[in-house]
């Protein structure tokens, strides 16, 4: 379970509302979906940056733009205001989010800011909560109303939003309490681990070299504390971001107090462990490197529930899922891993069917029994690995977040502003440092060079520039420095030229 940090520490905004949104839809309902089935235990992954800004939601301290968009009467709606929701309240994908849903998808169609009336703007701020909000808390009768929302109905819905995204901590504690789940966890802001230990781990050709092993040990040292104090124990498992692991990485996990990490069956095969020609049972077992025991998941059979399970039935997908991990030898131990929350939007009912098919199955097949990673841990023995190999899920490498000239610039901001950071320690007030520092922390995460390069793009390319290149701003205005040169200038190529993307400085 992870988003960005979408929050500008400086300026106390929110730029994004994906962390919100996916807490009323998936973050709550998957919780509380498993402990409809108690025999089948799962393992959530919690990042801590995702849980921090849930809490500032639930406190109804969040200033976000969207979000206040929501609830704001629609008959005090500016032009500008207008014109956000009829571009921004319509959700992809349409087949699943808007469809099932004959007024919303009506408002879809015609989308015409300058001929929506009141009552328009009134349905389509509601509609836009109902659909993000989990399939068994959406409240039935407004489904049933289906149009002509009140101002009232839209109170009600803001006072069960707050609740239910304040509902989240709690019910993953409750779950864990009961035995049901396991929680663990990923370095606080989602950063590769192995880049900030060494930028060249994979690559010497890389043009930026840095070793940061202390700020990888800060980050895992606050996730663990963090996950501790929220869920009353400290968590013995590891997701690092994106599957990320190296040799150095193993060592650090370990040292930290971490039992478990788990990551991609690529990096195994990268690692010596080949698993062709009849070798694939080798995959399912846990191996052992510097102490911590590490999971590799089946790509295929997490990929079938991330990309394929939703174009076909619900009870198809289950059914089809059950005979292939039956096709496996007995005795092994099959690591599922994906996504916690993006899959589920482009299911029909968010796959609230499909996952209770599934879970079911598991329940009554006999050789069949879904366990934590801790439990596998305990069950079965782990085999010595002489070598982690460093990579990720993606390709068994970092070329995402490394390998293109954007993610080189990204980078060198990311060093140079460290430098100067570290440079006016003791100089600056304690209190104005630890802000810029956490500033820094936020910049490494892997989101902003996710979207850097030619890997991926979305219609938010500019959002993302710009907030990472605020993030590094930040550091420079609350350590006293005036900002570098270059730093207005839009990373992202096909950003060329817009170099007002980011809000003016704070004076």
């Amino acid at each position: 379970m992870h988003q960005p940090f979408y929050k500008d520490i400086v300026r106390n905004s929110y730029v994004m509302p994906w962390a919100y949104l996916h807490a009323t839809k998936d973050y709550y309902g998957m919780a509380a979906l498993a402990g409809e089935f108690p025999e089948v235990h799962q393992t959530f992954n919690l990042v801590p940056s995702l849980l921090l800004q849930l809490e500032e939601y639930a406190r109804g301290e969040a200033r976000d733009e969207m979000f206040d968009l929501a609830f704001k009467p629609a008959a005090d709606l500016s032009h500008s205001e207008r014109a956000m929701i009829a571009e921004r309240f319509f959700p992809v994908p349409v087949a699943t989010m808007l469809e099932p849903y004959p007024r919303y998808f009506q408002l879809h169609e015609r989308r015409d800011p300058l001929g929506y009336s009141e009552e328009d703007f009134r349905d389509i701020q509601v509609w836009w909560t109902l659909t993000w909000m989990d399939e068994d808390r959406r409240p039935k009768e407004f489904v049933q109303k289906g149009r002509s929302f009140s101002e009232d109905d839209k109170i009600a819905l803001r006072s069960l939003v707050l609740k239910t995204i304040g509902d989240v901590v709690p019910e993953y504690r409750r779950r864990q309490e009961e035995g049901t789940i396991e929680i663990s966890t990923t370095p606080f802001y989602h950063p590769i681990l192995p880049l900030l230990v060494n930028s060249q781990v994979d690559d010497g050709n890389v043009p930026i070299a840095f070793r940061f092993p202390e700020d990888a040990t800060e980050q895992l040292r606050r996730s663990r504390e963090f996950i501790h104090e929220r869920f009353g124990r400290y968590p013995q498992g590891l997701w690092p971001s994106e599957g990320s692991v190296s040799n150095d990485v193993a060592g650090i996990v370990s040292r930290l107090g971490f039992r478990w990490m788990a990551t991609d069956e690529g990096i195994l095969e990268k690692s010596g462990i080949h698993l062709a020609n009849g070798q694939r049972h080798r995959l399912y077992q846990p191996y052992v490197r510097d102490g911590v025991t590490v999971f590799f998941r089946d790509r295929n059979l997490s990929d079938m529930i991330g990309f394929h399970y939703m174009h076909g039935s619900p009870s198809d997908g289950a059914e089809d899922l059950v005979r292939r991990i039956n096709e496996i030898p007995d005795g092994g131990h099959i690591t599922i891993a994906l996504d916690g929350e993006n899959p589920w939007d482009y299911y029909a009912k968010s796959g609230r069917d499909f996952l209770r098919f599934l879970f079911d199955r598991i329940q009554k097949e006999p050789g069949l029994q879904a366990v934590t990673l801790s439990e596998a841990c305990d069950r079965m023995p782990a085999e010595k690995l002489d070598w982690l190999a460093p990579g990720s899920w993606a390709g068994a490498n970092f070329g995402i977040w490394i390998g293109h000239s954007e993610d080189h610039k990204a980078w060198e901001w990311i060093v140079r502003a460290r430098g100067v950071l570290m440079e006016r320690k003791g100089i600056v007030p304690s209190a104005e440092w630890d802000l810029a520092h956490e500033e820094l922390l936020v910049a490494e995460g892997s989101d902003w060079m996710w979207w850097f390069g030619n890997d991926f793009s979305s219609d938010s390319d500019a959002i993302f520039d710009s907030l990472f290149r605020q993030h590094i701003a930040n550091i420079y205005y609350l350590i006293g420095l005036p900002l570098p040169d270059g730093l207005e200038i839009a990373i992202k190529k096909s950003l060329e030229g817009r170099r007002t993307v980011m809000p003016p400085p704070i004076h």
